[in-house]
């Protein structure tokens, strides 16, 4: 087996989960009421993702469990324009993150839980100095144990030492 030198690179989330400002939601519902084309779009966008029935938890232990957060905010034009998420959580735009490491449990490996399962969003945003767009982002939607065999434990292993 081929050793690994360093953990699994993690990708960066394009957006923030910070809570929206009351005055940001406030000219955001304002702009809605001014435009029924998107306020019509956003809840056709809720009413395709919205959860159907609870998942019921089995026997199993999940080793990377994940917990969702909601995107509220992303960046435009390489981070010049700030634009806020319209009704993040009716539009369920959200990501996993992710536990720690040592997920797998093996004594000569090394583990992490990873974000897998990458889905691309559509979804809509206000932005203070040009209004509503619709916009595609990716974001990951669960975790993985991904496992590796470290090359100092390789190494230990070929010279017999442990």
């Amino acid at each position: 087996e081929t050793c690994v030198p360093s953990p699994p690179n993690v990708a960066e989330i394009d957006g923030e989960t910070d809570t929206q400002p009351r005055d940001i939601q406030t000219k955001i519902m304002d702009a809605l009421s001014n435009d029924t084309e998107v306020m019509l779009a956003v809840n056709a966008l809720s009413a395709e993702r919205a959860l159907v029935y609870q998942e019921s938890k089995s026997l199993y232990t999940d080793i990377c469990p994940r917990r969702l957060v909601y995107v509220t905010r992303v960046y435009l034009s390489q981070y010049k324009e700030v634009c806020y998420v319209v009704s993040p959580y009716r539009q369920r735009v959200r990501y996993a993150v992710c536990g720690g490491s040592g997920c797998y449990g093996g004594k000569y490996y090394k583990s992490q839980c990873v974000r897998t399962g990458w889905t691309r969003l559509q979804f809509w945003v206000w932005c203070p100095n040009c209004g509503f767009k619709l916009i595609a982002r990716w974001y990951p939607q669960c975790c993985s144990c991904y496992r590796w065999l470290p090359c100092l434990q390789a190494a230990d292993e070929i010279t017999g030492r442990s």
